[in-house]
């Protein structure tokens, strides 16, 4: 089993766990962009990533 983080894995489980009701269409184009996303997440350094999650909590964003 692999305790390796990929950005696809981390996007079904977040589109697991959101409670939106998305057409087939919409859930694969959230899916693409959730890929993306986490994929620039995971690039980040340490730094990095708690200035990004300082300025999404500044704008409100959970």
């Amino acid at each position: 089993m692999s305790t390796q983080l990929n950005p696809t894995q981390l996007a079904i489980e977040f589109l697991r766990r959101d409670q939106s009701n998305l057409s087939p269409a919409q859930y694969l184009k959230r899916l693409k962009q959730l890929e993306l996303e986490f994929a620039d997440l995971l690039t980040l350094s340490s730094t990095e990533l708690k200035e990004e999650i300082y300025f999404a909590w500044r704008l409100g964003v959970h």
